[in-house]
């Protein structure tokens, strides 16, 4: 069976870099905080990659940042570059902003030929421009490449709208998932409003 890791493949717009899936996860907080607990679990089959580029929005300010290798579980060392970085390495395509962040891991190992590595991300963003509330609704408001994601409402809120297509189910503590599936090639609007359950 051959080994998994990752390498995240988002292009600085937030699309996919060639050879790499990705699996993100927006767990809302409470909407005054502005901010959501993000995972992202990546996979990639690019041969010899040795880190995983993962972009901070500009509108975003990022904290508890952590990865892990999903074969062995333990964790990975990361740390924040700048686009300098991200270019010497080879690893980022496409026109990068000089101004642009990124969250860097670097895997246990380079990914083997004919193998894939698997990676999951932990982090936390704070941003007032996609996460927001007036009057008791919330907005959760980002455009993504991300083929699969899912967002998951505060405790104590309905779901009222979502711009997306969407499979809407309940946790087992109460809390709304709402999962999408972007068929397109380009970047699908996720765009939630939700209320607070009176």
């Amino acid at each position: 069976m051959l080994r998994f890791c990752a390498l995240l493949t988002l292009l600085i717009s937030g699309s996919a870099l060639r050879g790499a899936d990705i699996y993100s996860t927006y767990d809302l907080l409470a909407p005054s905080t502005h901010a959501f607990d993000i995972i992202d679990d990546i996979s990639t089959d690019r041969e010899g990659a040795a880190y995983l580029f993962s972009p901070i929005r500009k509108s975003s300010t990022s904290s508890k940042e952590r990865a892990i290798d999903q074969f062995t579980g333990k964790p990975l060392d990361l740390d924040k570059v700048d686009a300098a970085a991200a270019r010497a390495s080879g690893l980022v395509p496409g026109r990068i902003p000089d101004d642009q962040k990124f969250i860097r891991v670097k895997f246990a190992q380079s990914v083997p030929k004919n193998g894939e590595e698997r990676t999951r991300i932990y982090k936390t963003f704070t941003d007032p421009a996609s996460y927001n509330e007036k009057d008791d609704t919330l907005i959760f408001e980002r455009q993504t490449t991300v083929k699969r994601s899912i967002v998951i409402l505060p405790t104590g809120y309905e779901l009222i709208r979502s711009e997306a297509p969407a499979i809407v189910s309940t946790d087992a503590d109460g809390r709304i998932r709402i999962s999408f599936l972007n068929d397109r090639d380009d970047q699908l609007l996720l765009k939630i409003i939700g209320r607070r359950r009176k």
